[in-house]
This record gives C-alpha cells, structure tokens and sequence, in this order.
C-alpha cells in the first residue's frame, strides 16, 4: 500500500468518527477517561505507544456518529481495540454491535489487576 492509499484509508476511517472528537491534534493523542479505572487507562496508554511506534495513527476515546464510543481506533487498519479491565467479553460485544460496519475487525485485550495485558 502506498502513502497515498494509506491517507485515503485513514481518512475514510476518521469520516465515521464525530466531528468535535477529531478536530486539531487529536490523532496520535491519548485521552483519558476519568470513569475508567487507572489500570485500564495504562493498558490504552501501553497499546497506544506501541501502534504509534510502529507508524500506525490511532484515536482514543473515538466516538461514533451513531453515539457509540471506542477505546482506540486503528485508522491503518479500521480496527477497533477494547481494553477489558472491569467490563466482560458480553457486555462489551454488545457495544461493538454498534460500531459502523466499516470496523468489522474488534479486539478485545484483557487486562488483569497487575496491569498486564
């Protein structure tokens, strides 16, 4: 893939994201989450450094046009990564029934209370 067909994918991706959840700097930015626990923000923080590292550009904390929101969305890669730390597999598979159908790919990344992933 080219530099020019990765902008394109990346700019599909970020259309699907609201408009106040994506203006200035906030790709490759790390936002917090307050109503989360400090473990699980780590483990985002963790998984954020390491896409960006590898060249991949990233929004956390992405909301959805449709309302539904995201731990870390890969613009790369139109994939969507959920940290669990204090939610379950079910709950959190029923929120990702509400992403747009253009992040068909979830992961979900468990985290235990050492903050381990």
């Amino acid at each position: 893939m080219n530099r020019q067909d990765l902008m394109r994918k990346r700019n599909d991706a970020s259309r699907e994201i609201r408009h106040s959840n994506k203006i200035g700097s906030h790709r490759n930015c790390i936002r917090i989450n307050v109503a989360n626990s400090i473990e699980h923000e780590l483990a985002k923080l963790r998984i954020c450094y390491e896409l960006i590292k590898s060249g991949k550009e990233v929004f956390t904390e992405a909301i959805f046009d449709n309302g539904s929101r995201a731990d870390i969305l890969v613009l790369d890669d139109h994939r969507v990564i959920e940290v669990l730390c204090s939610e379950n597999e079910d709950d959190c598979m029923k929120k990702c029934m509400k992403y747009p159908a253009l992040f068909g790919l979830v992961e979900m990344v468990k985290v235990n209370n050492d903050n381990k992933l």
